[in-house]
């Protein structure tokens, strides 16, 4: 028997979908039922890999949500942007090339019939299927082979709900004008949900009432807006609070610079206490963190480009005896002696920053796999499971490595290192030792995200939207 299935769609990107779609996934599987969140393309420089290839993060993370594995299934189109109007395709976790943004609507009509296949493949196999749309739902002159929102839903009569965020404003018009926009899409649509919310529910009863008249349809929930989400939404933001620190606890300093991508490597920071993650692009702020940590970039040289206008680069050499400096696939490749790439991701030979003394050299097969590599450091000594999407390969005395280490200064190309709860562990008590902070006993991320997705769905307002969807769902 097939599965059913529920869309979460938005009046317009950032309303929340895929927090929710997390939710929802959450809260149904622990009715028992074997949930798949799935959706159909996703455009993200916040990319997982697996045994099978690349996905975007926010599906790994409502995986998580759903007690499933993650699967390039769930995302089988992701495209990377490269900046000039320029995303590399990734379908079914594999490199497919470059699209120009010319070719866009060729590029979608060619994939449609590959993810309608997909989609009948996993409605085989799962009690219920929880999509994600992407942007919003009324885009008219996107409407034409948009097989992430409208013509799913239209094929395969999808019932799905509509979310609005009233903290961005305009919430009637978002609303009421989504389904006046797209009528024929009215009748599959279990009602819709306001997300965002701050104050007293009662000042927008009047509201509700209204919309609910306009559009015919229930207001399934009014949720409030939620000071810290546990993961932003794909392309919509750096994901990671900019200022000054302000604690007295563990400071890491993520660095910014153009091109910055897996900046979600960081997200299992949220499970400690005492630790605060800040990007940071002021020379200045780096001398107030105990660790500098340079991310992945989608183009390493523009990336090395900017630290040296910035005062960057130089302030990192000066501080390289007095921190731990870390560097993630495109940051190891920033700490090594010389980056050279020739039209991979940019065009030319640069000395790189000098921290660590690998060569590393761009080439045209790209690398995307789950992998393991032995650490020997001075906080740990073990194999770390993570995954590596790159083109760019270092070398050090013509061998090739993935890891580097030499006295305050450590890089690899695995990202989600720091999802490994024993390495994260060893790393942060490591920092706390060093500048004589109290330590701390070991946190689990996955038990901490799926804890604060429970929290979550405990509130009265979630949990009445989720009592509702319910009897809507299976009534």
């Amino acid at each position: 028997m097939a599965a059913k299935t529920l869309a979460v769609l938005g009046t317009m990107s950032s309303v929340g979908k895929s927090l929710l779609t997390a939710l929802v996934s959450y809260h149904f599987s622990q009715k028992g039922l074997k949930v798949f969140p799935f959706k159909a393309q996703n455009m993200s420089l916040n990319a997982f890999a697996t045994d099978e290839g690349e996905l975007a993060h926010a599906q790994v993370f409502q995986a998580w949500a759903a007690g499933r594995s993650p699967s390039v299934s769930m995302n089988p189109l992701l495209l990377k942007p490269l900046g000039n109007m320029k995303s590399e395709i990734i379908f079914l976790g594999k490199s497919q090339g470059i699209l120009p943004s010319g070719d866009f609507r060729k590029f979608k009509a060619a994939y449609k019939e590959k993810i309608w296949h997909i989609f009948e493949e996993i409605l085989l196999e799962n009690d219920l299927i929880v999509l994600e749309g992407a942007g919003g739902l009324a885009e008219l002159n996107l409407l034409e082979n948009d097989f992430v929102n409208y013509e799913i839903i239209k094929r395969y009569q999808i019932p799905f709900l509509l979310v609005g965020d009233i903290d961005r404003g305009g919430i009637f018009a978002q609303i009421w004008g989504t389904y006046e926009l797209v009528p024929e899409l009215k009748q599959f649509s279990l009602g819709f949900v306001i997300n965002k919310f701050r104050g007293e529910e009662s000042l927008f009863k009047e509201g509700i009432a209204i919309l609910e008249e306009k559009t015919g349809l229930p207001c399934l929930g009014l949720l409030p807006y939620l000071p810290e989400s546990l993961f932003e939404e794909d392309s919509a933001s750096l994901g990671l609070p900019r200022g000054r620190f302000v604690t007295d606890g563990l400071r890491i300093a993520v660095v910014y610079y153009p091109h910055i991508s897996n900046y979600l490597d960081f997200d299992p920071f949220r499970a400690e206490k005492d630790v605060e993650v800040l990007l940071i692009e002021d020379p200045r702020e780096l001398e107030k963190a105990h660790a500098i940590i340079l991310p992945g970039s989608k183009n390493t040289l523009a990336s090395l480009a900017y630290l040296e206008k910035k005062g960057l680069a130089g302030a990192l050499k000066d501080l390289a005896e007095e921190k731990i400096i870390v560097g993630l696939c495109g940051g190891f490749q920033l700490l090594g002696t010389r980056i050279e790439d020739h039209g991979i991701e940019s065009e030319g030979s640069k000395n790189a920053l000098g921290l660590l003394p690998h060569v590393t050299l761009f080439k045209a097969e790209k690398i995307a796999r789950a992998s393991k590599a032995f650490f020997e450091l001075p906080f740990f000594r073990g194999e770390i499971a993570g995954f590596e999407i790159r083109y760019g390969r270092s070398f050090l005395n013509g061998q090739e490595v993935i890891v580097g280490a030499h006295e305050n200064v450590f890089g690899t190309y695995l990202h989600g290192v720091f999802y490994n709860d024993d390495f994260r562990f060893a790393f942060l008590n490591f920092l706390r030792k060093k500048f004589k902070l109290p330590l701390l006993e070991k946190t689990s991320f996955v038990s901490f995200f799926q804890e604060k997705l429970a929290n979550i769905c405990a509130k009265k307002p979630f949990a009445n939207f989720l009592k509702n969807l319910e009897k809507s769902l299976y009534p």
